[in-house]
């Protein structure tokens, strides 16, 4: 046996005997793979100083850099966005609104997954105004919105986060009546219907693309339904034009012994209901008149409500409602059968004298909105024969207009300063309140009329139109425009 061979099984006798005598095991004795994996976990920072701290961590790092390059030391560990797109939609649910948000700002993945309309459909048909669940309200809008985008502007028309515009101003005093579409905006001023484009952000063109002439008298209320622009005027006439083309299709002139007051259209455009001041409600069948090539409205049955006649609609199951002035004993409400003009059933007797109900709009075949001279508005049920809500104008004023998202969005315009109050239909209370800017400073004006959709809210003064945007677009501002 040679001296090497001494010296060898000395230091392995000699190592063996170290090892006896530690109690436990140190890191350092780790195998290199072992300890590359650990050290993967740990900051840069971190490598760097415990490679200078020990032989055996620079030579595990060193193996774990030359086998795997340095963007992929982690792959095989466990992320959240290495999960399938199902199990974060799983995951997402159980995230409140800014958590939500918190996660889409992480990555472009987890952005588009966090703006599924599956996490959003719920709270979008809860949304106050732009839930877009009504047919024509949702006809209306310039375009359907996503669940998500639905959600924000809800969240817009609860806070009253809106930009105001002044679109037109009038030099003389009238009381304008508006309607709206997806694509336009039309707007009585005095004897002349005006129609404006919608700008893609909800604000309304500085030029018209048509004005229909028809009436020689102020127009009382219009109608924009089926194709048809049908109106009714102080001049007693009754007029109508293609909403298309502004094409005249007819005029009844005299047809009633007073203003026309009010007008409606049922029965896809097949049906017209015009009231007036001189008490009486007329129903009109439109037939084609084959000697001229053209639409004739004919009268069908004419009825007494015994008091003058505010408002008029129907609803689609035949039903009529008239608002008359309420005074006199006369029931604010009456509802007849379309069809035969037999009067089915009065409602509001037992409100105070006077309580006439300016305008109305059915929610449902069984319900529907009035307001009027008593300063309420109210939700009325003819299965219950009255009114199952209320809600009342805190500064005793006149209701003179309301407009709704026939869901739980409801926008009263009252009889001074251009007052505008948004109310939640589902609670008691409003939720606050608008002034629309009057044509000069210092003016008071009532709020003749409102136009809503999902984004935006439009308001007519004696002088002026404004606009309300809730999508958060500040449009360039338009110049006023008189006429």
């Amino acid at each position: 046996m040679s001296a090497l061979d001494l010296a060898q099984i000395s230091d392995c006798l000699r190592r063996i005997r170290d090892q006896q005598c530690r109690r436990r095991v140190n890191i350092q004795d780790l195998p290199s793979p072992v300890l590359g994996h650990i050290l993967s976990f740990c900051d840069p920072a971190s490598r760097y100083n415990a490679a200078q701290a020990s032989t055996c961590f620079s030579t595990a790092l060193a193996e774990i850099e030359i086998s795997n390059p340095a963007s992929d030391i982690n792959d095989n560990m466990l992320s959240l966005d290495g999960l399938p797109s199902d199990v974060l939609l799983t995951l997402f649910k159980y995230l409140d609104r800014p958590s939500l948000g918190s996660v889409a700002q992480v990555c472009s993945r987890f952005r588009d997954i966090s703006y599924s309309d599956c996490l959003w459909i719920e709270a979008s048909r809860k949304a106050l105004a732009s839930n877009q669940l009504d047919a024509a309200s949702r006809a209306r809008c310039q375009e359907t919105l996503s669940a998500r985008d639905k959600v924000r502007l809800g969240k817009a028309w609860i806070q009253g986060d809106t930009l105001e515009s002044l679109v037109a101003v009038q030099n003389t005093k009238f009381m304008p009546r508006l309607q709206l579409e997806a694509k336009r905006l039309w707007v009585a001023w005095g004897n002349r219907i005006w129609c404006h484009p919608r700008l893609p952000d909800g604000g309304i063109a500085k030029t018209t693309s048509r004005m229909l002439r028809g009436h020689s008298d102020d127009v009382s209320k219009f109608v924009v339904s089926d194709g048809m622009v049908v109106s009714g005027g102080q001049d007693r006439s009754l007029c109508a034009w293609n909403a298309n083309s502004g094409e005249f299709l007819f005029a009844r002139r005299y047809c009633h012994g007073g203003e026309i007051s009010a007008v409606d259209v049922t029965a896809r455009g097949a049906v017209l209901i015009t009231g007036s001041r001189d008490k009486n409600v007329l129903v009109w069948n439109i037939r084609e008149d084959p000697d001229r090539d053209a639409l004739l409205p004919v009268p069908v049955h004419r009825t007494c409500v015994e008091d003058r006649v505010w408002s008029v609609a129907a609803n689609d199951m035949g039903l009529l409602a008239v608002g008359t002035a309420g005074t006199k004993g006369v029931p604010p409400l009456r509802l007849y059968d379309l069809a035969s003009g037999t009067n089915v059933l009065d409602m509001g007797t037992e409100l105070k004298n006077g309580a006439g109900m300016l305008d109305m709009a059915w929610l449902s075949s069984s319900t529907f909105l009035a307001c009027g001279y008593d300063t309420f508005t109210r939700l009325w049920d003819t299965r219950c024969r009255t009114y199952v809500r209320s809600w009342e104008e805190p500064f005793d004023e006149s209701v003179y207009c309301l407009a709704t998202d026939k869901v739980n969005c409801l926008v009263t315009g009252t009889a001074r300063h251009g007052r505008v109050r948004i109310w939640d239909m589902r609670s008691s209370g409003f939720l606050y309140m608008k002034h629309a800017s009057p044509a000069r400073r210092g003016q008071s004006s009532p709020v003749y009329s409102m136009a809503m959709d999902a984004a935006n809210l439009y308001v007519a003064l004696d002088q002026s139109l404004n606009h309300f945007g809730f999508s958060g677009q500040d449009h360039k501002r338009q110049r006023r425009r008189r006429f």
